[in-house]
């Protein structure tokens, strides 16, 4: 890759065997990366940014003890800096996190090329014209970015591994007003793509359905509050999996008694219909790879089997401290942070049911298309979700929109209590924080009935 041409091939593997005397695990981590992004706020284009990145990071495992050194500036003389500085914490035996930065070249901001920026700013310009359909739209943002991540992973497993990933993502935030009432829709459209698939993304659309979700929001009248029968439909994507159940699953949280899946493995955790699978090698998916940053091939892990727990999501630290398989979820949001165990798609697998069937089921709930944020404790799966639209259900129909409900409940009773699936399948995009860094991930799930949940309105 033409980042580590910035390094010599001896240098590195010299580095790497000095390292390797220190620990059972030893990696040399390179990356660079370039964002492009255009935004457009209340008619006029808001800035262009065009940031590039690049750095290189050196980490060690002893036993359960990590030590981790990043430096920016690629001189020979940086480098053996930032070596010499990690080999003085092993020694000392305590876990240190070491920054070696140079002054003078920590980001860069370039002048955009002429054709690439303009191709993206009139896209996010055509995205506010046409969120703009109503003169009840009183604001509108628009976003259009595209990332591009080359990494190098070196490690004493004997693996050197490169990679290239371009994160494509577009959305539109739009509030609308009535004078009395403001409302919001917003909706993110993105993924892993290249240069031709990116063009079959349908950007307008997305701008569109943002600004009738605001005006949606605007006339529907307050949720009912109370115990009631819940669908979510697939349109909602996997908000639920991903914080109520995903986060818990993860094996650093699972195995220091941070989640409520904690020893549960081979114990029944879900009803017999629900299987959660996270699946870094989907195509196009916003949390797919080829190889997660510590070098292990991404796969389709089986966390979830017909409601019995039978795995966590790993990196190489866990799997070597619980000596459980590595799952390739070993992922950090950039060369400057040391790699943690994430998800990658997490979602719940599609049962027989059809969409329609399931609601009709329903005598008198809430149907949930669109959820938004929420707040979970991962340690007892207590959850708190936001549902940005939702409609009534009377008599297995859809009826009334209603705006500003939430669900309240426990990932864990929730996913025992689950008595159908559909056959769909609906993906939600997201970045998903953790321990101060950011990663993109997606999650899914089909349309579901809780047969009873608590629903906060009016």
């Amino acid at each position: 890759m033409s980042m580590s041409g910035k390094v010599s091939e001896e240098l590195l593997y010299d580095t790497l065997k000095k390292l390797s005397s220190y620990g059972q695990y030893a990696e040399i981590f390179i990356e660079s990366s370039k964002k492009q992004a255009a935004v457009f706020e209340n008619k006029i284009l808001d800035r262009v940014e065009n940031a590039v990145d690049s750095g290189l990071a050196l980490r060690v495992i002893d036993g359960d003890k990590t030590f981790f050194a990043y430096t920016n500036n690629f001189s020979e003389k940086s480098i053996s800096e930032t070596s010499e500085e990690l080999t003085s914490a092993l020694k000392a035996g305590y876990e240190k996190d070491i920054a070696v930065t140079s002054r003078d070249s920590v980001k860069l901001y370039l002048a955009p090329s002429e054709k690439d920026i303009a191709d993206k700013i009139q896209i996010v310009s055509d995205m506010d014209k046409a969120s703009r359909c109503d003169s009840r739209i009183i604001q509108s943002t628009s976003v259009y970015s595209e990332q591009l991540k080359d990494t190098r992973v070196i490690n004493t497993d004997g693996s050197d591994i490169s990679q290239s990933l371009c994160y494509v993502t577009g959305y539109t935030a739009a509030v609308a007003s009535d004078g009395k009432d403001m409302q919001q829709g917003y909706i993110p459209l993105g993924g892993l793509y290249g240069e031709p698939e990116v063009q079959s993304l349908d950007f307008i659309s997305v701008s569109e359905e943002s600004a009738r979700l605001a005006l949606k929001n605007l006339s529907a009248r307050h949720a009912p509050a109370g115990m009631m029968t819940v669908v979510l439909g697939s349109s909602a994507g996997g908000t639920m999996v991903h914080e109520a159940v995903g986060h818990g699953l993860e094996a650093d949280l699972a195995c220091n008694g941070m989640s409520v899946y904690a020893g549960k493995l081979g114990q029944k955790v879900a009803a017999d219909i629900i299987t959660v699978v996270d699946d870094g090698t989907l195509e196009h998916k916003r949390g797919s790879f080829i190889y997660d940053d510590e070098g292990v091939k991404s796969g389709t892990n089986i966390l979830i089997d017909k409601g019995v727990l039978k795995s966590y999501m790993t990196d190489r630290l866990y799997s070597a401290k619980e000596n459980i398989c590595l799952t390739g979820n070993g992922r950090r949001q950039s060369y400057k942070h040391r790699p943690i165990v994430r998800m990658t798609n997490t979602m719940i697998m599609p049962g027989s049911e059809t969409p329609e069937d399931i609601i009709k089921s329903v005598d008198k709930g809430l149907y949930v298309a669109r959820m938004g944020g929420g707040q979970v404790n991962t340690v007892t799966g207590d959850f708190v979700f936001e549902v940005t639209e939702g409609y009534t259900i009377v008599n297995g129909k859809l009826c009334d929109p209603v705006k500003n409900a939430t669900l309240i409940g426990n990932g864990p009773k929730v996913m025992r209590e689950i008595d159908m699936l559909g056959s769909d399948i609906g993906f939600g995009i997201g970045t998903c924080g953790k321990e101060g860094q950011e990663v993109p991930v997606s999650d899914a799930q089909p349309t579901l009935r809780i047969p009873k949940i608590t629903v906060g309105g009016r």
